[in-house]
């Protein structure tokens, strides 16, 4: 059923439809109008038909086009196609401006500065608009941005700034500024001669940065230590700057920074805390480095609230408060300061100071991630164990290969165990080569372990045994192990059965059960040693009290044959027993022999596992926490 509307009904819809018909209209051809304008605008300019750029450009501009107000601002400076109006020029500037159009708030800065179209000259309103622009690089405006500096109009005399702002100019190629910079140079190297500590310190950074002037490190430090010691604080903040890069400068830079703390520098407040805190270049000093970092941590400095989370969770001298610790790391990390993100997400994974949360604690980590060598590779551990993640070896090898260029020497090895294993990478030797030997050079011993094991498996005994003599020699006793290995069958090395003996022994008396059963063998057997069962037997007892139970099964038959001990069969088979439940087959047919009353029992040889170490992918149960690398000290920045 159609309604039909009657008389005013019908009229007053008619009117909703042509006014809504009227406003989608104008929403559609507003752009294009407005960018007509201004193009129709520019072209009668440059035909010199200025009445017609005038009706172009206002009619643009009152649609709001910043470009278009700007060259109509211009036109009413210069009375080109209207009457000249700095009125109308301030007005149609101010509109330009506010949209952020560079020339529009320098022309606005120019005439506030010469006070055309106001009653009176506004310097610190040119001192506004000249920084707006300044500040989006354009040279003309740094320049007379530079020049109030130095005259201290509208704004605070201040004449390093002056040269600051005259530098950034010059170095965008203005040739005007080049004279100005260079007067504003002469001028501070006056005043730092005759004792001006503000001048002193100017002329210092001008020589650090070499702005302005070439660059001169020791001209620096003269001036720095000129400024610094007539008080100046930031000149005593970046004279210990400078010192604590040299090799013997920590001591003197901590008394710089110790006199610009107490000067409230809070940057300088940042350093000594930490220094206190680290012992470095003074005596570790918990009480004032608490002090010195809560000042500076609770005025918003990041760095050092990070620092004070760190304090408060390694517990180094310092009182432990996990709640503590995760306040000034959250408050860091709401700043977005990695190395906090990375620690809080440590703190969250393992309910320290704050509810266990695991997607918080991944939040944190792929924040941190982002610029943070540490997180990245804590989030590849993530990813190789699946913890609140899938498992994903590939996504987990792009964040190792990140961390390490970032800086992570713990990925290193994981990245060689990848490459080694062909997981979530192509098996790649080489590169597993080149991964384990840059962790090698580092000093990690797992990662030479491994690479010895690959040169090993590929017949390569003679490189293997220098790898796993470089291992021994760090206190791997499975490499002094492997090492008497392969004196008993000269691979890499003479046949050496002496050898092999001391090689199992060194590692036996640090308690190595392989080794201890090894080193039995050949005393039983009178191989390298002199033969001497008892001296067999003690070591098989040692091994066998670790529960190795191939040398439970030799113990047993030890015990059988009344070897180096009385004869004893319940003991034997007692031993048997034990070696049997750990599912060595040989002893449990060992076992069924005893109690047949026979004696040819078997033994196993040596006892050697030629397996790369990868318990990080594979340990269960897994202990992550013990894995993940954050920042056990405070660091300056």
């Amino acid at each position: 059923m159609v309604t039909k509307l009657k008389g005013p009904l019908l009229i007053a819809a008619l009117l909703i439809t042509a006014v809504l018909s009227y406003l989608l209209l104008t929403n559609t051809e507003y752009n294009d109008l407005n960018a007509d304008g201004l193009a129709q605008g520019k072209a009668a300019f440059n035909q010199g038909d200025f009445d017609e750029a005038a009706e172009w450009f206002r009619q643009a501009a009152k649609l709001g086009n910043q470009e278009a107000q700007f060259h109509l601002a211009m036109l009413y400076r210069d009375g080109k196609g209207v009457e000249r109006d700095d009125a109308q020029a301030l007005r149609w500037l101010k509109l330009a401006a506010a949209q952020d159009h560079l020339k529009a708030q320098y022309e606005l800065a120019k005439l506030l500065e010469t006070g055309r179209g106001v009653d009176m000259a506004d310097p610190v309103g040119a001192a506004h608009w000249y920084r707006k622009a300044a500040e989006h690089n354009l040279a003309a405006a740094q320049l007379r941005l530079a020049m109030l500096y130095a005259d201290g109009r509208g704004v605070k005399k201040d004449e390093a700034l002056a040269l600051d702002w005259a530098i950034r100019s010059a170095k965008a190629n203005n040739t005007e500024a080049d004279s100005f910079k260079q007067q504003m140079i002469n001028k501070v190297k006056n005043k730092a001669s005759h004792g001006d500590a503000k001048a002193q310190f100017v002329l210092a950074r001008l020589y650090q940065r070499g702005e302005g002037i070439h660059e001169d490190v020791k001209s620096a430090e003269q001036w720095l230590r000129a400024s610094a010691a007539s008080g100046n604080a930031e000149a005593q903040f970046h004279l210990a700057n400078l010192l604590i890069k040299q090799a013997a400068g920590a001591s003197e830079a901590s008394r710089w920074y110790l006199a610009a703390a107490k000067q409230n520098h809070l940057l300088a407040a940042a350093a000594i805390g930490t220094m206190f805190a680290t012992g470095m270049g003074t005596v570790q000093n918990s009480k004032d480095a608490l002090l010195w970092l809560h000042k500076a941590a609770d005025a918003g400095i990041t760095h050092a609230q990070t620092n004070l989370g760190i304090l408060y969770d390694e517990n180094k001298g310092f009182e432990h408060d996990d709640k503590q610790a995760v306040q000034w790391l959250q408050k860091a990390a709401d700043q977005n300061q990695s190395k906090a993100m990375n620690n809080l997400a440590a703190m969250y994974l393992q309910g320290r100071g704050v509810d266990r949360d695991l997607k918080k604690a991944y939040t944190l980590f792929k924040a941190a991630a982002k610029e943070d060598g540490r997180a990245q590779y804590n989030l590849a551990l993530l990813y190789l164990r699946g913890v609140h993640v899938m498992h994903n070896d590939e996504l987990a090898a792009e964040w190792l290969l990140k961390a390490e260029a970032s800086g992570n020497q713990q990925s290193q090895i994981l990245l060689g165990l990848l490459y080694h294993l062909g997981r979530g990478v192509l098996y790649n030797e080489k590169q597993a080569i080149h991964w384990y030997s840059k962790a090698t050079s580092l000093g990690d011993t797992d990662a030479t372990f491994n690479l010895a094991i690959l040169h090993y498996k590929a017949g390569d005994y003679k490189k293997a045994y220098t790898l796993f003599l470089q291992s021994a020699d760090a206190g791997d006793n499975e490499a002094r192990n492997i090492i008497g290995l392969m004196y008993q069958q000269g691979q890499g090395v003479d046949y050496d059965l002496s050898k092999a003996a001391s090689s199992f022994e060194e590692a036996a008396r640090q308690g190595y059960a392989p080794s201890q059963f090894n080193l039995a063998n050949l005393y039983r057997k009178g191989e390298g040693v002199e033969q001497i069962d008892k001296k067999a037997v003690h070591w098989y007892q040692q091994a066998a009290a670790q529960k190795y139970a191939q040398a439970q099964n030799s113990l047993a038959y030890m015990y059988a044959l009344g070897r180096g001990v009385k004869t004893d069969r319940h003991m034997a088979e007692a031993w048997f027993k034990k070696a049997a439940e750990q599912g060595l087959s040989i002893a449990m047919q060992n076992l069924n022999l005893l109690r047949q009353k026979q004696s040819s029992f078997t033994l196993a040889s040596q006892s050697i596992d030629i397996q790369i170490r990868a318990t990080i992918l594979d340990e269960q149960p897994f202990n992550l926490e013990q894995r993940l690398d954050v920042y056990r000290m405070p660091e300056l920045q």
